[in-house]
């Protein structure tokens, strides 16, 4: 326990400094996170426009097979 004046404000000195290295760390990690978000979002839009392509050709060829398949009906 702090028995002087001079130890009281040595301690809230180092208070203070652990408060803004904790600020600190808190603003890099809120960063961190977003630039993760903004990964993942490019992710997702990514696989989103792999799905649709793959499916376009999905419908493409299955309508070929549907086509193949009324020639040789006929």
């Amino acid at each position: 326990m702090a028995n002087t004046a001079e130890e009281v404000w040595q301690l809230l000195g180092e208070l203070v400094t652990a408060q803004k290295e904790t600020e600190r760390r808190f603003q890099e990690t809120e960063r961190i996170l977003k630039e993760e978000s903004l990964k993942t979002d490019l992710r997702f839009q990514e696989t989103e426009r792999l799905l649709k392509e793959e499916s376009q050709k999905t419908d493409r060829q299955i309508q070929q097979l549907s086509q193949e398949s009324q020639k040789t009906d006929r």
